[in-house]
């Protein structure tokens, strides 16, 4: 059954012998231009599946060895390579101590996967070692086992009761192949020859092998066929330098900044495996300024943490650069004391999180120097003045001080605390910062990585349609549909402003159907004009009074159930009046007592007549 780990799996690539060199992109080779499996071999080396040698041939008719055979099944799935890590460490030791394994050392990690898959076991592999068969030419009979096996169809080939093998040599296939070799008949992967012979003995050449193996790929692809590791799970490796430790009692945090001055927060629980200078060790014993290299998941929890407390670490500001040799620093530390190191040639050096030169460093930048055995091994240095152009992604409030994170234009998130220091622009005018808004686009400006100024440009957009929910709470939000029927949630500013009609408004005076145009600002609602949802109703009934200076007509409406009610009916230079017979007429020509039909609209509680007809 698949789960997570699976979908992380994709079924990829088969190659032919590990004992070439690998070309993945060659797929024109000089030698098989006349040959029976051109096709096969085009196809899987256009998939990039296999290669060939150097000299551009692929020398089908040669024969392939068990080991060259069990590397090549073990490239049937492409496997995560944390999840290959994992496998690969499990097996090494045990296979170091195989016998006959001296200069074979390169297929350790591929026999580690062919172990974890099933297709051979660990007791397996050794005897084959011992007896030095895995070095001996692979049978036809040998690669239908193991590819059953590594397509994941040995249950189904141990479950077999009754069938027939249609081979006219099947009397020569070994008992226990007979079922493997069925299967691999029944999937269409292996077939008799003109003469309906399987010649189960027979070596096996690196075209059939070619020929198997791209019926295979085929198979485990249409049929999604892909192995559980159901006992791993696939990791990401994170290294850099400590900057802060929170240890917990449940759960702790470290924060660490690599090389390009991204900092990441990494999580760990008491199933973390942390090794200090090669020791266990815990995470009390975890400080500021080591190095450390960390293996985490996908829920950032630390699985394996290596931590370095021998490199010496000193921080400072830069006072003079010389680069020309020999090459030095001078710069004043944490402590205030004034210090020159020699800088060797070689040495990787940091500016703002990219390599450089030491000529590039400037005085007055920040700089952390990283020592080993008192001699300089790699510069990290941080312009004093930085900017940073991206788009605002959150602003924290709920802790003091107020938190900015934004996404650079280089897709990285980095975090700003806020204080009162800090300049604020908006639009290159002087702002504050309850205008600054999540989504706008801004430039950051830091000193020594500490926020000095922020510049923000407001991201306007102008959008229309209907009211479908208003939610009041401590953040409002309305969701508004537009003129295609997509519904999409808004967050209402508090200091948004609201009109109906003419007239100012909050968001209690909102009510839903009413039709709206707004201005956002990042993901805000900052400004809203809305007018009542328009519904039309007819009247019919007499007049009875009719004010000529204000415009406006009472009547005496007539409901369907018979009772009447008074109709006050708004006049507009709009209203179209006429007569039975279609002619036109003003308000002037209507009297008190006649009977009128009318279609009115409702406008906040009133009725602005559409039309009247003067019976």
């Amino acid at each position: 059954m698949r789960n997570k780990i699976l979908d992380k799996i994709l079924l990829l690539t088969v190659v032919l012998s590990l004992m070439l060199t690998i070309t993945v992109n060659a797929v024109a080779f000089t030698d098989i231009s006349t040959h029976w499996a051109k096709s096969y071999i085009e196809r899987v080396a256009a998939n990039g599946l296999v290669s060939g040698y150097d000299n551009g041939t692929f020398k089908p008719d040669n024969n392939v060895t068990v080991l060259e055979s069990l590397v090549m099944i073990s490239r049937l799935y492409d496997i995560d390579d944390d999840i290959r890590d994992e496998i690969i460490e499990k097996y090494k030791p045990v296979l170091e101590d195989m016998p006959n394994t001296l200069y074979n050392e390169w297929a350790f990690e591929y026999l580690s996967v062919i172990i974890e898959l099933g297709v051979v076991s660990e007791q397996g592999i050794e005897d084959m070692f011992s007896k030095k068969t895995i070095f001996q030419d692979a049978s036809r009979e040998e690669i239908a086992v193991l590819l059953t096996k590594a397509m994941m169809l040995g249950d189904e080939a141990q479950n077999l009761k009754v069938y027939t093998l249609p081979f006219a040599d099947a009397a020569e296939i070994s008992t226990s192949a007979r079922p493997y070799i069925y299967i691999m008949y029944d999937k269409d992967i292996l077939q008799g020859d003109s003469n309906k012979n399987i010649n189960p003995s027979a070596n096996i050449t690196r075209a059939e092998i070619a020929t198997l193996l791209d019926k295979a790929y085929d198979y485990v692809q249409d049929n999604d066929v892909c192995p559980d590791f159901d006992d791993y799970q696939p990791t990401t490796s994170l290294s850099g330098m400590i900057t802060e430790v929170s240890a917990g009692t449940a759960e702790s945090y470290i924060y660490v900044k690599n090389d390009n001055e991204v900092e990441s927060i990494v999580k760990i629980n008491d199933d973390t495996e942390i090794i200090l200078n090669g020791k266990t060790a815990d995470v009390d014993d975890l400080e500021e300024d080591m190095l450390v290299t960390c293996k985490i998941n996908d829920a950032r929890v630390a699985v394996h943490l290596e931590a370095d407390s021998s490199t010496e670490v000193v921080k400072g500001i830069i006072e003079y650069v010389a680069y020309i040799s020999p090459a030095k620093i001078t710069i004043t530390d944490e402590d205030d004391d004034i210090q020159t190191f020699d800088v060797p040639s070689g040495i990787n050096i940091y500016l703002d999180g990219k390599k450089t030169e030491l000529k590039y460093l400037d005085e007055d930048d920040e700089i952390t120097l990283l020592l080993e055995d008192d001699k300089v091994n790699q510069i990290n240095s941080i312009s004093r003045i930085k900017h940073y152009d991206g788009t605002i992604t959150a602003i924290d409030y709920a802790n003091y001080p107020i938190k900015l994170s934004i996404k650079t234009e280089d897709g990285i998130l980095k975090t700003f605390v806020f204080d009162n220091d800090v300049e604020i622009t908006r639009n290159d005018d002087e702002s504050s910062f309850d205008q600054v808004r999540v989504g706008d686009e801004v430039t950051v400006t830091t000193e020594y990585d500490e926020m000095i100024g922020i510049n923000t440009i407001a991201t306007e957009a102008e959008m229309s349609g209907t009211i479908k929910e208003i939610l009041i709470a401590t953040d409002n939000k309305i969701k508004i549909a537009d003129e295609d029927g997509n519904v999409k949630q808004y967050t209402v500013s508090n200091n948004v402003i609201i009109t109906i009609g003419s007239k100012n408004a909050t968001i209690y005076d909102l009510r839903l159907g009413y039709n709206v145009s707004v201005n956002t600002s990042g993901d805000e609602i900052v400004t809203m004009e809305a007018s009542e949802l328009q519904t039309t109703k007819n009247f019919t009934g007499k007049v009875i009074f009719i004010n000529d200076d204000d415009k406006l007509i009472m009547m005496q409406n007539i409901k369907e159930n018979g009772q009447t009610e008074l109709i006050y009916l708004n006049i507009t230079s709009n209203t179209k009046i006429f007569n039975t017979s279609g002619e036109t007429k003003y308000l002037k020509d209507i009297e008190e007592g006649e009977s009128i039909l009318s279609t009115a609209i409702s406008q906040g509680g009133e009725y602005v007549a559409a039309s009247i007809m003067v019976q």
